[in-house]
């Protein structure tokens, strides 16, 4: 069985894989002061019933250098594994149009490798996390580049720290867009500004690449599901895109047993 990681600045993704078939996962929070034993710790507790102790390998996409080494650490000294760390070296069928790859979020590669091969190509990823990352994927499946913006949950944040009279709402699909409150219309301006947002630079996109407007158009992570309701670009929501792009890298860096 196959671990996958997706460690994001707010929040991690484990995943574990018996082949193609992802049948347990969890989302935890991220803190970059981890140690290798606090992972040790809850991995044990996660993956012990999981898996039957039955773990041929672990693959991870982490945006937090700053916990590599206790996932490394954790992997090697609990489970005997040499964790693949993933990065623009560890994908070498993926061809990256970018002027320093070395820059791009692991997740946002795997994204695209996942992308490609559930979804077809041309495609464009939307990732909604503490940033809302669009990701070109080009007609030969190449990663062509993307647009980074703040997330819907970090620019409402700002919002809320430096307006001294609102006060912190749930964010969530308001029932109408003119809102008669300020908890409405706050609502409204966070969900339905996200909304358009996303759309306007989907469509930017589209017109620069000359890509059709059928292209499949995906969007993962956060209000996903919320934003696809109404979002006139977004032709599909998959929750665990990423993680099936670290087990796709996985296989074809270290093989294809993940049972």
């Amino acid at each position: 069985m196959l671990v996958a990681v997706d460690v994001g600045n707010s929040e991690t993704v484990v995943g574990v894989f018996d082949g193609e078939e992802l049948t347990h996962h969890w989302r935890l929070t991220s803190s970059p002061r981890q140690t290798g034993d606090e992972l040790a710790v809850l991995f044990q507790t996660l993956l012990g019933s999981a898996t039957g102790g039955r773990i041929t390998g672990m693959a991870l996409a982490s945006v937090v250098p700053e916990l590599n080494p206790a996932y490394r650490a954790m992997a090697e000294r609990n489970f005997s594994l040499n964790p693949l760390v993933i990065d623009h070296k560890a994908i070498p069928k993926l061809r990256i149009r970018h002027h320093d790859p070395a820059s791009v979020g692991a997740d946002r590669l795997v994204n695209a490798v996942a992308v490609a091969a559930l979804h077809g190509a041309p495609a464009i990823v939307v990732d909604m996390g503490t940033a809302t990352t669009l990701d070109v994927i080009g007609e030969e499946g190449e990663y062509a580049g993307g647009i980074i913006a703040p997330g819907v949950v970090t620019a409402a944040n700002a919002l809320f720290q430096h307006g001294a009279r609102l006060a912190r709402v749930e964010i969530m699909r308001p029932e109408h867009v003119v809102g008669r409150s300020t908890e409405e219309s706050l609502q409204s301006g966070i969900f339905y500004g996200s909304v358009g947002a996303i759309d306007s630079m989907v469509e930017a996109v589209i017109r620069e690449q000359g890509f059709k407007n059928s292209i499949p158009v995906v969007a993962t992570g956060g209000l996903a599901p919320e934003i696809h309701a109404v979002s006139k670009t977004i032709t599909a929501v998959d929750p665990f895109l990423t993680l099936n792009g670290i087990r796709m890298v996985w296989e074809q860096t270290r093989g294809t047993e993940t049972s």
